[in-house]
């Protein structure tokens, strides 16, 4: 059964319109957006072209173009008595563009913040194939992960001054399978759970997957407002709360000592059980001084790790660092959707920690170039955008000189080059993000110098008032390979 979107919240997720050019192409544009970044849902019913005109503020003949854009481009259905239902075609997700290149084997993605796999990657694999007997000999289900990882994991926690034993760690898929367990777990529906204004998408997305309230704090110089931390926690009763402290994602930020020690003190106050993302703390450029695990300030704390930030994105193994009586039943719920993640991987990334730093260092090295030369380009292609070089993390947060970021989204696909618009990350709907886009440095120093060229060329475009629909050919496979 389809699922309506009312025109006020269709509206909302829209944002003001900025009036850059006809209407009906702006609202269209941004409808395609919201379905790349899975905002609006494959089978969604959008609401009438009625409706929907009076809660933009539009004419009747605005909507009614952008319903019939949107039917071409096979992304809409209209049937009479059934309304419109978004279909998304076949192939189409956010790794790929509704605003369709002539060559998708030409087009630059720079919507996924996950690195190439570094070198002596391989040889981890090539370690673990010999071993791979042993694995065989067992079922294969670990619902609480593969022993020896469960070890190394441990010790690296207790080496970092957070003293952990094996029982402790839950293996999962990836980070994400770890947020996704918690949601599931601990939370029930209308319980609140506090979050940055700014942050992870698809956390988030998980959270109210499970039916919880989202209590965003306000978007600042800082994603930690401490005051206003204070405030949400007494205004109503919440279960938990999320934060990435380390390399914040999307701005890089780190949490310092002094909120950590706060934020743990208000969160025991109200009995707030602190749901910690860590995928990002390996990711130190230049190695900083990071204060310690936050489980150190708050035992209460669930830790999550995850080897595709540190490693590569292939490599599917993340896991749960949590207080002894947290186990069983993460386990327990766990085990309702899957009997464990790959035990290969798990033997691969065992190999990968006890091999020394020398594979997550040569990443390290090969981000930190990344970096300073998309930090480099954007200096010498588009001086007027801000983009400060973070200590660690996996991509820019870049302020743009106005509100375009969905119009530049746009127009970057029409060159070849896909991104994530700025309000993908805020919390709140509306004009929020509209000054900033994210932008990975996990590709070769080729590839992101063209790809800084199709955004200037984008940006051109969108200053300039230019609505063309004529595309620009994107280079060869060969030397712009997609790579998520």
């Amino acid at each position: 059964m389809a699922v309506t979107l009312s025109a006020p919240r269709l509206a909302e997720l829209l944002g003001p319109l900025d009036h850059a050019g006809p209407a009906y192409r702006e609202i269209a544009d941004r409808v395609r957006l919201l379905v790349v970044d899975g905002r609006v849902a494959d089978g969604s019913r959008l609401p009438s072209e009625r409706e929907l005109a009076t809660a933009l503020g539009v004419s009747r003949t605005t909507t009614t173009r952008v319903y019939a854009e949107l039917r071409e481009s096979g992304l809409l259905h209209s049937r009479q008595g059934s309304g419109s239902i978004v279909r998304v075609p076949i192939g189409i997700s956010s790794t790929s563009s509704l605003i369709v290149t002539p060559d998708h084997s030409g087009t630059i993605a720079l919507t996924y913040a996950a690195p190439v796999g570094p070198p002596g990657l391989a040889r981890a694999f090539e370690a673990a194939a010999t071993k791979l007997p042993g694995l065989l000999a067992t079922t294969g289900y670990l619902p609480d992960g593969l022993p020896v990882l469960r070890e190394v994991l441990a010790q690296r926690y207790t080496d970092s001054g957070l003293p952990t034993d094996p029982d402790q760690i839950v293996v999962t898929s990836g980070a994400m399978g770890a947020i996704s367990l918690l949601a599931r777990s601990l939370l029930s529906p209308g319980q609140r759970v506090v979050v940055e204004g700014l942050s992870y998408p698809h956390a988030h997305d998980s959270f109210r997957a499970a039916g919880a309230r989202l209590s965003a704090l306000p978007v600042g110089r800082s994603p930690w407002d401490t005051e206003a931390l204070s405030s949400l926690l007494a205004s109503a009763p919440h279960r938990a709360a999320y934060l990435i402290p380390d390399f914040h994602n999307p701005t890089a930020a780190v949490m310092t000592d002094d909120e950590r020690t706060t934020w743990a003190r208000e969160l025991r106050r109200h009995d707030v059980v602190p749901i910690v993302d860590e995928s990002l703390r390996e990711i130190n450029l230049d190695g900083i001084e990071l204060p310690p695990p936050f489980a150190t300030y708050d035992p209460r704390a669930l830790l999550i790790g995850s080897s595709s930030k540190a490693y590569w994105g292939g490599l599917r193994v993340g896991w749960i660092r949590a207080p002894r009586d947290a186990v069983m039943p993460l386990i327990q719920a766990r085990m309702m959707d899957d009997l464990g993640s790959s035990a290969f991987d798990q033997l691969v990334l065992s190999e990968l920690f006890t091999e020394g730093d020398r594979t997550a260092a040569a990443g390290r090295s090969r981000l930190r170039a990344a970096r300073d030369h998309l930090v480099a380009e954007l200096a010498r292609q588009l001086p007027d955008v801000h983009a400060p070089c973070p200590p660690g993390g996996l991509s820019l947060w870049v302020t743009l000189p106005e509100r375009m970021s969905s119009r530049l989204t746009s127009a970057a696909a029409r060159h070849g080059l896909l991104l994530t618009p700025g309000p993908r990350f805020f919390s709140h709907a509306g004009a929020a993000g509209e000054r900033h886009v994210r932008l990975p440095y996990n590709q070769s120093h080729e590839v992101m110098t063209e790809a800084v060229t199709r955004l200037r060329m984008a940006y051109d475009e969108v200053l300039g008032g230019s609505r063309t629909t004529e595309t620009t050919t994107p280079r060869s496979a060969s030397t712009l390979e997609m790579i998520a």
